[in-house]
């Protein structure tokens, strides 16, 4: 009895794929049915707003909200001073009755004038004053110039991009007091747009999160000048390239299993190569080829895989064929690992995390595809399975 039980139950779950395939095809995002495996991984993209470079000082006064950086210098008395501003941001505090300065004194704590690295005051709302911006704030820029590196100013993009999504500003401005190094405005970028990364694809009604939805422009004003326009410009679009290689790392690390397995992640590679413009070449190796190249130890992971594995590798080449190093970068690609034999009995959900290296060699491929490098030959290299030892077409009795 118990036999003819176990296979009523079975009949009956194979007899409703078709229904399971309906809702599948019916889900808000694509993802697995009943027969078939999902074969596609949807992707996010950078936020639209876009960060230029100037010296020009009329930019200020094209913004709804403004944001000062401001050096500070280390405070050791007990009692709070008085706050000193140089250049525009000290104009603005004249016009607006010195308000800003009675900000920082009110935020002393933790911004302390500016000496604090990334830290930040709330956004200000300045009374009319016959200026377009209605929003102010201040972000520290640390205590000494010359210990603003790339580092820093990486995270003064966050900071700013935080401020933005706060203020729900539509064109800001940044304001700095010095000419700062090319490479500085690339880190500035690259934190910037991955400070507002929000993936929605699996969220619905009010639990989608939507960072800064009205942010247009950041224009970056250095008083002191621009050295080399073009240079910083493009800085910052080298900035956003690689905020798109962490973007789709982010997004494959995130991604539920019922979405990512071998065969989407494959095609993940596939239009990384597309994207490439040519210099990126994708050979994937199944089960078959793998097999013929006595890989046996991959294959004996994979077996219990509800999808064949799918041994990737993307080869960069630069356009000008000159090649002075090779350089390799290899990811773990297991899309989940349930623990196998010895099943895990705890933080199951998370298992999707342990692609987290495959995801890393990706979102770089990505990033080397569109910077497109000369002289370096570069081989990104990802094993995808998962660890299951489940015979999938049973897990429903």
């Amino acid at each position: 009895q118990s036999s003819n039980d176990c296979q009523f139950i079975h009949t009956k779950r194979i007899s409703e794929s078709s229904t399971l395939d309906i809702m599948a095809n019916n889900a808000i995002f694509k993802t697995w049915t009943f027969d078939h495996a999902c074969k596609e991984m949807d992707q996010n993209i950078l936020h639209r707003a876009n960060i230029r470079v100037t010296s020009e000082l009329d930019a200020l006064d094209d913004s709804d909200f403004v944001i000062f950086g401001v050096f500070g210098t280390e405070v050791t008395e007990s009692t709070v001073p008085q706050p000193v501003l140089t250049g525009q941001a000290k104009k603005w505090d004249e016009v607006c009755n010195g308000s800003i300065s009675e900000l920082m004194i009110e935020c002393f704590d933790s911004l302390k004038h500016g000496a604090t690295l990334g830290s930040a005051s709330p956004v200000l709302r300045i009374v009319p004053t016959g200026l377009k911006t209605k929003k102010v704030a201040i972000v520290g820029l640390g205590s000494e110039e010359d210990k603003l590196n790339e580092t820093a100013f990486g995270k003064i993009g966050s900071v700013i991009a935080s401020k933005c999504d706060e203020s729900k500003a539509k064109k800001c401005t940044f304001c700095i007091s010095i000419d700062t190094e090319k490479s500085f405005f690339a880190n500035f970028s690259c934190e910037f747009y991955n400070a507002l990364y929000s993936d929605n694809r699996y969220r619905t009604g009010d639990n989608k999160k939507h960072c800064a939805v009205d942010l247009e422009t950041v224009t970056i004003v250095t008083e002191g000048g621009v050295t080399n326009l073009d240079a910083a410009m493009a800085a910052i679009e080298t900035g956003k390239v690689l905020a798109s290689g962490v973007t789709l790392t982010k997004d494959i690390v995130n991604a539920p299993h019922n979405v990512l397995n071998s065969e989407s992640l494959a095609n993940v590679a596939r239009k990384i190569a597309e994207e490439s413009g040519g210099t990126i070449k994708c050979t994937i190796l199944g089960k078959e080829e793998c097999e013929k190249r006595g890989m046996g130890a991959y294959l004996g992971v994979a077996r219990g895989s509800e999808t064949e594995p799918q041994f990737i590798h993307l080869t960069y080449s630069p356009k000008s064929g000159n090649v002075k190093k090779k350089v390799g970068v290899v990811g773990k690609g297991l899309l989940f690992d349930t623990g196998g034999y010895n099943i895990k009995t705890a933080m199951m959900e998370l298992m999707k995390f342990d692609c987290g290296g495959a995801a890393a060699v990706l979102g770089a491929a990505r990033a080397v595809g569109a910077l497109e490098p000369e002289g370096v030959e570069a081989h990104f290299i990802v094993a995808a399975c998962e660890v299951s030892d489940f015979d999938f077409q049973f897990c429903w009795l």
